[in-house]
């Protein structure tokens, strides 16, 4: 009967070592809200209102040849789903390869405000390292038609719920 309890206590802890060794780096599992179809955009964390929280921090990577309001499309459609009613756009740099658009969350562990506590761009570094060259994605290229960004991009992304 010992070896029997032995043997299932084993195999449980051993089930759940399994689960954490295995952890999708890139599914999101923070906070989300109700969706939403009415979110702005900011490319400084200076311009975002005080009471915005950070609720998603992620690398996007995005396909060769969108337009800069395909890119802005892609982007508002993840963020409408989770809630967020402001994105903060950071840095962009061309990637090697051109897989379809990845999503790769990497917090926070909890939600803060972005007034007082945001930090930068200090997730992500070892996927953010061995990149290409910068991508200039402004207000003059995000949500334009009219421009195509030729090479398959890694963006600095955060999302934010501001009510």
């Amino acid at each position: 009967m010992p070896r029997i309890f032995c043997a299932v206590v084993f195999v449980a802890v051993s089930c759940l070592l399994a689960g954490c060794g295995d952890k999708d780096p890139e599914a999101y599992s923070g906070q989300s809200y109700p969706p939403t179809n009415k979110i702005v955009t900011a490319f400084q964390y200076t311009q975002v209102p005080g009471p915005c929280r950070v609720f998603a921090e992620l690398l996007v990577e995005i396909p060769a040849n969108l337009s800069g309001k395909e890119i802005q499309q892609i982007i508002y459609t993840e963020a409408g789903n989770k809630g967020a009613d402001l994105v903060l756009i950071g840095q962009s740099r061309q990637r090697d390869d051109d897989n379809e658009t990845n999503f790769i969350y990497f917090g926070p562990k909890a939600e803060y405000l972005c007034s007082t506590n945001w930090c930068g761009w200090k997730f992500g570094f070892d996927e953010w390292e061995d990149q290409g060259e910068w991508v200039d994605i402004g207000m003059s290229e995000w949500g334009n038609q009219n421009i195509r960004i030729e090479p398959p991009l890694l963006m600095q992304v955060a999302f934010m719920r501001c009510r």
